[in-house]
């Protein structure tokens, strides 16, 4: 008997399921290279140092002990080690990946008569970010570059009281306060001459950074003033980045206290 060839649609059916197959290997094979390099270096155990951090409770011998927790600890293949860099007032923990995709910044500041903390921030500049900051367990295929900023800042009573003709310019005025405070805070350190030369290089690169990105807002604000009132909002406003694309600003505002949060290329984290 001779053998006859399968009907042709059966044929372009199996070819198009071992298409398929082979395509969701290929993902699945590539998302878990890229994720277990990210899992690495979780967002959350970099900004380690910002998260313990206390305003008005923490001191900075407190924060110092961070230097020597397991959990700030890392290996040679995963990071270079982390850098330490203080005045009387600041302390410093900057660092940079293995592969130098990922370089992040916490920072605090310390005032008053029990020299606790007033101002926190954290910064990453991400190369290669493969999870959502807001659902860590959201993983994307295709990895982006993403910026990360977070900062949490005492307020004087003189800023909050100060008379501006609408909400939205009172608003304003204080992203411009801690676009300014954060770059003093910068400067103060990282023009410190010492010891940690490539530790205050790397605080420069970070202010640099976050300085672009104020300067974007702030721009965009000033053309659009009217998005001020959607700053405490779940989304934040939008701002163009001149490299990375798209970034988002919330500005929360409490009593005494602001709580900033910037995402570029990526979600922001939801109001809790």
């Amino acid at each position: 008997m001779t053998k006859m060839p399968p009907p042709r649609g059966r044929c372009a059916q199996a070819v198009r399921a071992d298409l398929v197959i082979t395509a969701l290997l290929f993902s699945i094979i590539a998302s878990g290279c890229w994720d277990a390099e990210s899992e690495k270096l979780p967002y959350t155990r970099l900004a380690l140092p910002y998260e313990r951090t206390q305003l008005k409770s923490s001191t900075s011998l407190q924060v110092l002990k961070i230097a020597h927790d397991p959990a700030y600890q890392f290996l040679p293949r995963e990071a270079e080690p982390v850098l330490l860099t203080q005045s009387d007032t600041t302390i410093a923990y900057s660092g940079r990946s293995a592969q130098g995709l990922k370089t992040w910044l916490n920072m605090v500041v310390f005032e008053g008569s029990r020299m606790a903390a007033t101002r926190k921030y954290f910064f990453c500049i991400d190369e290669h970010a493969t999870i959502d900051p807001s659902r860590p367990e959201h993983h994307w295929l295709v990895p982006r570059p993403g910026l990360l900023f977070d900062s949490e800042c005492l307020i004087g009573p003189e800023v909050l009281t100060t008379p501006y003709a609408t909400e939205e310019a009172q608003k304003i005025a204080l992203v411009k306060w801690l676009a300014e405070r954060f770059q003093g805070d910068v400067t103060a350190l990282a023009g410190r001459a010492g010891t940690f030369a490539q530790g205050n290089e790397q605080i420069a690169i970070s202010g640099m950074m976050v300085r672009q990105v104020f300067q974007s807002i702030l721009t965009k604000l000033a053309q659009s003033p009217g998005l001020a009132q959607n700053l405490g909002t779940d989304q934040g406003i939008p701002f163009p980045h001149p490299s990375l694309g798209e970034g988002r600003l919330r500005l929360l505002v409490g009593s005494d206290t602001a709580v900033v949060m910037i995402r570029v290329n990526l979600p922001l984290t939801p109001v809790p």
